[in-house]
């Protein structure tokens, strides 16, 4: 996030969010970090480089005196997500923001 906001003015980050409810219940419920047809690597073995949820993602943002310009929630569903955008941190499965310094 620094190295983009020192090349540029604004930047585009998107992520999945692992405090989406199906992670919460994978990882419940098995005791494991999440496969799925979204996310296929193990937890060891992933090209992303940190695991994160919305919360942790905003808190990040507001300690490195980074500015959210935009953000939008990306749920389960093609039509607008509504719980997504509600409580993204539970509901929503992809997040997008719009940031700069």
């Amino acid at each position: 996030l620094e190295e983009m906001l020192r090349i540029g003015r604004q930047g585009i980050v998107t992520f999945p969010n692992f405090a989406h409810w199906r992670c919460r219940l994978y990882l419940g419920s098995r005791g494991r970090m999440p496969v799925s047809r979204f996310m296929p690597y193990n937890w060891y073995d992933t090209p992303n480089i940190h695991f994160c949820t919305v919360t942790d993602f905003e808190a990040l943002c507001e300690e490195r005196g980074i500015r959210i310009l935009a953000r939008d929630m990306v749920g389960n569903t093609p039509r607008r997500p509504l719980l997504a955008s509600a409580w993204p941190n539970l509901f929503a499965v992809t997040a997008i923001y719009l940031i700069s310094r």
